[in-house]
């Protein structure tokens, strides 16, 4: 009996002890787990396109990959070209930063030696103030702080990982330099043992005083480089490769690695690779928070990614964003869809370049046109030649919806399969500087003119003052419906269309670009002066029923202007207010006094402060472009901001004397037409504007017409002082209106009353 309870005894005590064991070290299990180890594998001048299965390297390279989540990733600072240094700094800082000693050398500027594991103060403060330049709390070293600050183990491996793992003051706790490639993996094993974080420069395809730097600017230009630069032979991309493979093999299955280039290897911007390896995820292409694009992802999302995936989640101003799964085509065709995604965003940022000249010239022929038609109304001509001339004027203004649809046709259905696209289902596009996609374009244009004019007919048989404005008023809805589309999708055109941001260029790629935004006031602008304005003369006592119409569709295109999860526009609601309130009450007959200005501006204000309330209510890294940038001004970086925006669209005029000279011209315009006004006035009438007003009385006989265009001009000019794309607003808000108004015309022609 004694015995039997004895062995009880036993059994019960080695219980309770297996369970205290296990409860102690379940916690460290979840913290292990949660926590796992980091890889962080830094490359320069890499990109998918340098990949190829067929080869030893490129098979090497996606054996050791396995099955990890890829992504293009998008390099672009404050530069044009993104050096190596600023590639590092970027990721050291978790926000852009380009560093611009050195480059008025014309090359990038090489990375700095490390003396007694720190680097200089001298080069901090000069890396700091060019933080300062981009973002207010921006700080170089933000990653290696952090990680520090949370009892993490931090080691770096190369000159490049040493600015990524330094802390704010330029200290770099655990470094040495990257071995030859025949002992790359041991190294990475030994340092990886322990460690908790690990920071490998793995290397560079070319030598950073081989990349070719403008040395005075600093803002945004489209590339100027073939599709194919990034496709050329690169001396040390093969080398660069195999040690990037090296360090995959050197990871085990449990350790999350984290893969990214972020830098160019050339004067001409591309986009890079990057990639996450976890045995815990499901392979696919990445979706990024932060560009809200499949595909696309920063340098700034892997900051953010290091530090969350080591349980750091206090560093809510940087501006990362969460890593997603979009789709999964199996890795050969998920790196079929990024080659083609990376040559795309080449082709779009060369092809905006070439486009704004080519629409410089259409805008040059449609004014020559319009001002023509102003002179010669009163000779009829046929109807067939009439119906030609509006065809082809509403096809221009109808460019925009044509190229985004343009963009989205695969490139299967027209046997486009080959060079650098593959037989893939319907993931492959046609190319953007093909002939065939232009005459696509020219097509889709065509058949939605067609339809305009069909649909315009129809209108126009039931409401007689609308038979010259009905197929503008339709085409203007097309154009409201192509941006409200655009945006309910998540703004898939934005890095592929005709009047897109370039993705090597530009820094958001959801919402509302500036192009696009021309082209809503512009169409807001048409419904509000071209439906109101005939009926105000038509029907004068429901002058306020039409007030309430008319605001009410203004309210409708702030919100899709600004709303954060729409449009995410800073600056677009104030020009958007003011100039089409100013209009909108101009249509319906009221004076338009300093007091109403001052009161449209507060209305500005008023929306802009309640899209920032809804913002702030999503989780810090959630927040979009619109919440970023007033977090920005308001820890103290509005100056910054203010100015950076300032000097971008002054470039955009050609510069600052160019800009300054426009300026001195439109103020003394606009001066001599108050003085002549008011001398006219005191004789009855003002014989200035009276000469001016005699040149478009062809318009004026369209119900609504003058004002479209006094509106579009009005807002097109506020907005492109308030927005950095400048004179670009000018030039999109012209292509839609200037043919909009030529068709009017046309079909006007040979009315003499």
């Amino acid at each position: 009996m004694n015995e039997h309870c004895s062995r009880r005894s036993w059994r019960v005590v080695f219980l309770v002890i297996l369970s205290l064991v296990m409860t102690l070290l379940s916690p460290l299990g979840a913290q292990a787990s949660e926590n796992p180890r980091v890889l962080v594998l830094i490359t320069s001048g890499l990109s998918w396109s340098d990949v190829n299965p067929q080869e030893k390297v490129g098979k090497q390279f996606l054996d050791a990959l396995g099955s990890a989540r890829v992504a293009n990733l998008i390099r672009h600072n404050a530069a044009k070209t993104t050096c190596p240094l600023d590639g590092y700094l970027t990721l050291s800082t978790g926000m852009r930063l380009t560093a611009t000693e050195g480059r008025s050398s014309g090359h990038c500027p090489d990375v700095p030696e490390l003396s007694a594991g720190t680097f200089s103060s001298t080069q901090i403060k000069e890396w700091a103030k060019d933080a300062r330049q981009q973002n207010d709390r921006a700080t170089p070293g933000t990653l290696g702080q952090k990680l520090a600050e949370h009892g993490k183990q931090v080691y770096a491996i190369g000159l490049g990982a040493a600015i990524a793992a330094m802390d704010t003051s330029g200290q770099v706790a655990n470094y040495s330099p990257r071995a030859d490639l025949s002992n790359f993996a041991s190294q990475i094993k030994t340092v990886m043992e322990k460690s908790e974080v690990t920071i490998v420069d793995v290397g560079q395809v070319s030598a950073s005083r081989d990349i070719k730097v403008s040395p005075t600017s600093l803002n945004a230009t489209p590339a100027d480089g073939l599709p194919g630069a990034d496709r050329v032979e690169k001396a040390q991309s093969s080398q660069v490769l195999a040690a990037l493979t090296a360090g995959l093999q050197a990871a085990k299955d449990s350790d999350l690695v984290f893969g990214l280039d972020v830098a160019d290897h050339s004067a001409h911007p591309h986009l890079g690779m990057a990639f996450v390896r976890n045995p815990k995820d499901k392979p696919g292409i990445i979706r990024s928070s932060s560009t809200r694009q499949l595909g696309l992802t920063s340098t700034v999302d892997f900051t953010q990614q290091i530090l969350v995936a080591n349980g750091v989640n206090d560093a809510n101003y940087l501006i990362g964003g969460n890593f997603s799964i979009g789709r999964d085509y199996g890795m050969s065709g998920n790196l079929d869809w990024l080659r083609n995604q990376s040559l795309r965003a080449d082709q779009a940022t060369i092809l905006q370049a070439r486009f704004i000249v080519l629409i410089g010239v259409a805008l040059l022929l449609s004014i020559a046109l319009l001002i023509g038609l102003q002179r010669r109304m009163s000779r009829p001509i046929t109807r067939g030649k009439q119906l030609v001339g509006v065809h082809l004027c509403l096809s221009a203004s109808l460019l925009g919806p044509a190229s985004a649809l343009a963009a989205n046709i695969p490139a299967k259905l027209l046997g486009a399969t080959g060079g650098n696209f593959s037989a893939n289902a319907l993931k492959m596009s046609v190319p953007l500087l093909s002939l065939q996609f232009f005459w696509i374009v020219i097509m889709i244009a065509l058949i939605l003119a067609a339809l305009c004019l069909a649909l315009g007919s129809l209108i126009a048989k039931k409401i007689q003052f609308l038979r010259y404005s009905a197929p503008v008023i339709v085409a203007a809805c097309f154009i409201i419906v192509w941006i409200l589309v655009s945006l309910l999708t998540g703004s898939p055109d934005q890095i592929s269309t005709m009047f897109s941001s370039p993705a090597t260029s530009a820094t958001r790629f959801y919402g509302l670009n500036n192009n696009k935004y021309s082209f809503l006031f512009s169409a807001i602008l048409a419904l509000e002066c071209l439906i109101l304005s005939p009926l105000v003369k038509r029907f004068p006592v429901r002058s306020k029923r039409y007030f309430v119409m008319g605001f009410s569709l203004l309210a409708l295109a702030v919100i899709i202007d600004g709303f954060p999860w729409l449009g995410a526009d800073v600056g677009g609601p104030l020009a958007l207010i003011v100039g089409v309130g100013v209009t909108l009450n101009l249509v319906l007959g009221k004076r338009v006094t300093i007091l109403k200005i001052l009161s449209l501006m507060g209305v500005a204000l008023l929306s802009s402060t309640l899209f920032v309330l809804v913002d702030n209510l999503a989780n810090p890294r959630a927040r979009t472009h619109f919440g970023r940038f007033i977090s920005e001004v308001a820890n103290g970086g509005g100056a910054i901001v203010v100015r950076r925006k300032a000097e971008a669209m002054i470039n955009t005029f050609g510069g600052s004397v160019v800009f300054t000279i426009l300026m001195a011209l439109a103020i003394g315009v606009i001066v001599l037409g108050v003085l002549a006004h008011k001398r006219g006035k005191s004789r009855g009438n003002s014989l200035f504007f009276a000469r001016i007003t005699s040149n478009f009385t062809p318009l004026r006989t369209i119900p609504g017409a003058c004002r479209f265009g006094q509106g579009v001009l009005l807002t097109a000019i506020l907005a492109a002082l308030t927005n950095d794309s400048g004179a670009l607003i000018l030039v999109c808000a012209g292509l839609f209106t200037i043919p909009a108004l030529n068709a009017m015309l046309l079909l006007n022609t040979g009315n003499k009353q």
